[in-house]
């Protein structure tokens, strides 16, 4: 989506139970149709918390359609899916082994989203699990999605039936040829959606990414899971930080990944000479996907700052030009990175590693780095034949 549409209402989840409560009240109240696509959804206490509410959805007569991906959702319990194909669910796995669409290879659907009857829908980057709940062995992963209301939505539905479709949605394309801009009163909150779909060509988070950097006249903020910016993006902030943009990353102490985070920690010494301060979250794994420039523009949703978003993954953010959300999601980052309890702010002293950490920080740098590009050489080689 190219045009800013105005919403009628968009509000800040954080994960934890306030988000699956939510989700659950959106089942409950969907009347006509209900879309879910996810990455990963799991059978665990939260997961099936949400199957019961999307069969008693079904047995109202709403038309629900679930698609997850076949990765990420491979411990999804087969019996419960033939428990939902019973009660009349459409569902089906996003490219599981030796069908048509595993044929490119590693492309996962990576987005989460949930929308309900054209108007209301859940988008961001919290998956199904107890993880992201509030539950008794750990603080849930950090993490954010948008609640959003109104017209706009429709965008999201016929994007939903594309997708589980597997075809183009001639609705979809005729939405978005007839996306009327927003008046300009500025109380409205002005968004857009956006797609990044290497084998589709669209390459659109990306593009806003780069676009905000480079038009930062203030401040950058960045919450950030797996950051692995690539060259171009991490030239971009360098050249903001040169110009007297002030630059805020806010990245995981935790990861459920050990091998990017070693390549991640890598790249602090860069930030830290280019005057970017570094904050590092320790309560629980950071999982979120955020940026906020100049206190007035956000983007929020499931695309990582790695190659993996950039070239593999289908992904979805939601870009949000508005100053009142904007500075409320500000003011929460700010007490968050201003809590010691919860997080700490990176030094140049703090991470002088010694030389056995520093080789392993290089080698899994460089390993990520080669596999980055024999991965774009193959699907650029794929895509000229």
């Amino acid at each position: 989506m190219k045009k800013y549409i105005a919403a009628e209402n968009v509000q800040l989840v954080q994960s934890g139970d306030n988000y699956f409560n939510l989700l659950e009240e959106i089942i409950n109240q969907s009347k006509i149709t209900l879309h879910l696509q996810m990455y990963i959804f799991e059978t665990d206490t939260t997961g099936l918390r949400i199957v019961n509410a999307l069969k008693q959805a079904a047995a109202r007569n709403v038309s629900v359609f679930i698609l997850l991906d076949a990765f990420g959702s491979y411990s999804f319990s087969r019996e419960i899916v033939q428990e939902l194909l019973l009660c009349g669910i459409r569902f089906r796995f996003f490219s599981p082994l030796f069908s048509f669409e595993s044929g490119y290879f590693g492309r996962r659907l990576h987005y989460k989203l949930i929308v309900a009857d054209k108007k209301t829908s859940l988008t961001g980057g919290i998956n199904i699990a107890d993880k992201y709940n509030i539950n008794s062995s750990e603080a849930p992963w950090l993490d954010y999605a948008l609640l959003i209301k109104g017209k706009v939505c429709e965008y999201l539905h016929f994007f939903c039936e594309e997708m589980y479709q597997r075809k183009r949605s001639d609705a979809l394309q005729l939405l978005e040829r007839n996306l009327l801009p927003p008046d300009a009163q500025k109380e409205k909150v002005k968004i857009r959606f956006r797609v990044n779909d290497w084998l589709k060509r669209k390459n659109e988070i990306q593009k806003s990414y780069l676009e905000s950097i480079s038009n930062a006249r203030k401040s950058i903020t960045i919450i950030s899971s797996y950051f692995l910016p690539n060259r171009i993006l991490r030239q971009q902030l360098t050249k903001a930080s040169s110009r007297g943009v002030e630059i805020k990353i806010l990245l995981t102490k935790k990861s459920d990944v050990w091998s990017a985070k070693l390549a991640e920690n890598y790249l602090y010494d860069f930030y830290l000479r280019n005057k970017i301060r570094l904050y590092e979250w320790n309560n629980s794994i950071l999982h979120a996907k955020v940026m906020i420039v100049d206190d007035n523009w956000v983007t929020i949703g499931s695309y990582n700052l790695n190659f993996l978003s950039h070239y593999i993954s289908i992904e979805l953010n939601t870009d949000v030009s508005n100053i009142t959300f904007a500075n409320k999601l500000t003011k929460h980052v700010e007490q968050i990175i201003t809590d010691d309890k919860v997080c700490n702010e990176i030094n140049k002293n703090e991470k002088k590693n010694n030389r056995m950490v520093q080789l392993k920080m290089w080698l899994f740098y460089t390993f990520y780095f080669l596999l980055m590009n024999i991965i774009v050489s193959k699907k650029r080689q794929r895509k000229l034949n």
